[in-house]
């Protein structure tokens, strides 16, 4: 398993219609819906659209069967699977350099094992493994796991969510947080993990450093959030999972522990240090959007960025090619030590310009 800004990404085997086998990188999300698969990695497999493609969040997905999976030698016994084909994005997911996402959900028939520490990913028949660590409070709907989770001294719900890179609070909690506890840190927009490359909206989202996480026997200090619109969680995801909840925890926080998803049994167990720390984000104070013809361009800076300015767009970063690069690598670029430089080529209208600017603490 490998991990990029939190997130787990796996290497598959697919079979498609035809017969023919592909290789392919897919991230895991326990949170997801579907199974996406880029155009590119559909024409590989000869699947072809079987309706017509609809925008859902700003990407047109089409309707197509679901191919055949394997993992190792074993071929995988998907739980009520449904697929669709990305139909502008011909080589990778968003900014990732996913060619599929595939939902834990459709892993129903096993149990799952994330061990973010070790790096490995596991499947379990139903019986065949003991989950190492503690049952953790946790209720089962439409497939996706929601814990329990407690916020100074208040139990709240949350979606356990792999495929998210950074820990999500609904705004309608976060906000009164901010005013309720002066002392966690804070800061307007959104950065390194947090900048999840879903919209020029981000700019207006804000992160948040609570103080601690209590998760049955596990405290977690310091842990990032960034907030979402109100809405989505409260109405949609409640509605899912069965039960009400504020957030998802993402892999800023799962990425120390060994998490282990027993969709038999309906059960999560975690298994790692009863007390660990979320690390800070420290990096050049830029936002960062999809530019519209491929690579990135700035959505946004922290205060008192000068020599930055929205809408440039990021060509290189200390010599590294920025326009195909997945954003997680970029991430890993403009971050680093405090007081570190890092040289920017910057394209702004019809001239590039360098910029040495500085890792600063963000949050």
């Amino acid at each position: 398993m490998q991990l990029e800004l939190g997130r787990p990404y796996i290497d598959v085997t697919l079979k498609g219609p035809g017969g023919k086998y592909v290789k392919a990188h897919a991230y895991v999300d326990t949170g997801g819906g579907a199974i996406i698969l880029s155009s590119g990695l559909a024409d590989r497999l000869a699947l072809k659209a079987t309706g017509k493609a609809e925008k859902d969040g700003g990407t047109w997905l089409a309707p197509t069967a679901v191919p055949t999976f394997g993992l190792g030698d074993h071929v995988l016994k998907l739980v009520d699977a449904r697929a669709y084909i990305s139909t502008k994005e011909p080589r990778v997911l968003g900014h990732t350099d996913a060619e599929m996402a595939l939902p834990g959900r459709f892993l129903g028939h096993y149990i799952v094992v994330f061990d973010y520490p070790a790096r490995t990913f596991t499947l379990a028949e139903p019986g065949s493994y003991k989950p190492d660590g503690t049952a953790v409070k946790t209720t089962f709907g439409g497939g996706m796991p929601a814990v329990r989770i407690s916020v100074a001294g208040k139990s709240h719900g949350f979606l356990l969510d792999t495929g998210g890179q950074y820990c999500m609070v609904s705004d309608a909690e976060l906000r009164p947080w901010r005013e309720q506890h002066p002392d966690w840190p804070k800061v307007d927009g959104v950065y390194g993990p947090a900048n999840m490359q879903i919209g020029p909206f981000e700019t207006k989202l804000a992160m948040l450093r609570i103080a601690a996480l209590q998760w049955g026997p596990f405290r977690i200090e310091g842990v990032g959030a960034v907030s979402r619109p109100r809405g989505p969680y409260e109405k949609m995801m409640s509605g899912i999972v069965g039960t009400p909840v504020v957030g998802s925890i993402g892999g800023n926080v799962l990425r120390h522990f060994k998490v282990t998803v027993d969709y038999p049994a309906q059960k999560v167990y975690l298994d790692g240090p009863p007390l660990v720390r979320d690390a800070s984000v420290d990096m050049v104070g830029i936002m960062l959007e999809p530019a519209p013809h491929g690579g990135y361009e700035v959505a946004g800076t922290i205060s008192g960025m000068k020599d930055i300015r929205v809408g440039d767009e990021l060509l290189e970063v200390d010599g590294h090619d920025a326009t195909r690069a997945p954003f997680s690598r970029i991430a890993t670029w403009l971050g680093g030590p405090p007081g570190t430089a890092r040289t920017l080529l910057l394209q702004r209208g019809g001239r590039r310009l360098t910029v040495r600017a500085m890792v600063q603490p963000i949050l």
